[in-house]
């Protein structure tokens, strides 16, 4: 019968056969499987926005009508807006333009928030025809106002407000000849409106000539809220607190087993210098 050999008084185990390693080694898989959860599970539920079947759906969204027969349409504002002509400059002052300044002019305000509908931006230009007369609900960024003097000053009105505003993308713009003038605004201030759609106009931009929708509105409101953060910058940066926090953790723990680890110094009574002469 074999017996294993006496280990000698001051044998010291090394570091991957001793209690501590193996306590650091469950910490360490631990950690990573963590890391691993935070990553590769939950990471792409906080970065990755809903998808289309889970987005919710506005129920005062603008729905393109199909033709009925004999392809005949909603007129609106009396058929006066049937003579507008889209890729003309949105500096004419025609018949038409007139006639939706005087009625905003008198219209109430609730009344206007009342038909607005919120409009998909492409609608504008693959379907202008349809879209004319059409109150929409805008929330845009703010980019500049100008005032300019309207003609015969239609339902009392001596000047509208040009106001330039981009989509919250920064990508396509809008351009909406205001009643009121708007308040001070930093450039991109978040603001909303209800506006009535006349046309896509041009104008002269820096580089050349600009299409974009113009519409003729009441006044601008200034959106208190910020824009909320993207929901994919806002999940990564969760992410990657927790994967910071987690290694801090581990690290912390790693080393207060280190420390036990070490050995301990002689502990036995100290023998003076003189002494170990003699």
């Amino acid at each position: 019968m074999s017996t294993k050999a006496p280990l000698p008084p001051n044998f010291k185990p090394p570091f991957w056969a001793t209690k501590e390693f193996r306590l650091l080694l469950i910490v360490g898989v631990m950690g990573c499987s963590v890391l691993g959860v935070l990553i590769f599970d939950i990471g792409p539920m906080l970065t990755h926005g809903p998808t289309k079947a889970a987005k919710k759906v506005d129920p005062n969204a603008f729905v393109p009508q199909p033709a009925t027969a004999g392809g005949t349409r909603e007129v609106k504002f009396e058929g006066i807006l049937e003579k507008v002509k889209d890729g003309t400059s949105i500096d004419d002052q025609d018949e038409s333009y007139q006639y939706l300044i005087r009625y905003l002019a008198r219209a109430e305000a609730g009344q206007i928030s009342k038909e607005a509908k919120t409009v998909e931006y492409p609608y504008y230009s693959k379907m202008p025809v349809e879209m004319r007369g059409q109150t929409v609900k805008i929330m845009a960024l703010f980019l500049t106002s100008n005032p300019i003097r309207v003609d015969r000053e239609p339902g009392g009105i001596k000047f509208i407000h040009r106001t330039y505003l981009t989509d919250l993308r920064g990508t396509e713009g809008y351009v909406v000849d205001l009643l009121e003038p708007p308040q001070q605004l930093e450039q991109r201030s978040l603001v909303s409106m209800d506006a009535v759609f006349l046309k896509l106009g041009t104008y002269e931009g820096k580089k050349g000539p600009v299409q974009a929708p113009l519409f003729v509105g009441k006044s601008l409101r200034f959106v208190k809220e910020r824009m909320a953060a993207d929901p994919g910058n806002l999940g990564t940066g969760t992410i990657a607190g927790l994967a910071v926090f987690a290694l801090l953790l581990l690290v912390v723990i790693s080393a207060r087993i280190m420390k036990k680890s070490r050995p301990m110094g002689p502990r036995g009574p100290a023998i003076s210098f003189e002494t170990s002469k003699s």
